[in-house]
C-alpha cells in the first residue's frame, strides 16, 4: 500500500486509484475527498456517493462446509473438525492455514443461526 493512501484506506481501492499514477501525482485521501465532494456539487456523480457503504453480505459457505462435516459425524470434535478443514486445504475466515477450534466454534454458532444444525 502507499504511504500516501494512509493506514485506513482499504488496499484494493489504494491500487486501483494510484496504480497507474507516478508516485508524484498519486492520489490522498484529502484530494480524493475534494474531488469527488466537486463531482456531486457540479452534478457529474449522485450525491449517494458521499454515503456509508452497507454492510458486506456474509459468506455462508464456510459455516455450511463445518455444519456438514459436523452433521455427518455428531460426536466429532473441534480439533478433528480443524484437521479436516486443513486436509481440505479450506481457509480460515482471514485467509490462514492453520485452523483453531475457537474458529470452528464460532462457524458452528453461526451455522446454528443460519439454520444449517439442529
Amino acid at each position: 500500500m502507499s504511504a500516501a493512501c494512509g493506514p485506513t484506506w482499504p488496499g484494493k481501492t489504494c491500487c486501483a486509484i494510484n496504480g497507474p499514477l507516478p508516485h508524484e501525482r498519486q492520489w490522498t485521501q484529502s484530494r480524493l475527498l475534494r474531488a469527488v465532494n466537486a463531482y456531486v456539487r457540479d452534478g457529474f456523480l449522485p450525491e449517494t456517493v458521499l454515503g456509508r457503504a452497507g454492510r458486506r453480505e456474509t459468506d455462508d459457505r464456510l459455516p455450511a462446509i463445518v455444519a456438514a462435516i459436523k452433521g455427518a459425524d455428531p460426536e466429532i470434535t473441534l480439533q478433528a473438525i480443524c484437521s479436516r478443514l486443513e486436509a481440505m486445504r479450506e481457509r480460515t475466515p482471514r485467509g490462514r492455514t492453520s485452523w483453531q477450534p475457537s474458529t470452528v466454534k464460532m462457524l458452528l454458532e453461526r451455522a446454528e443461526r443460519l439454520g444449517l444444525l439442529e
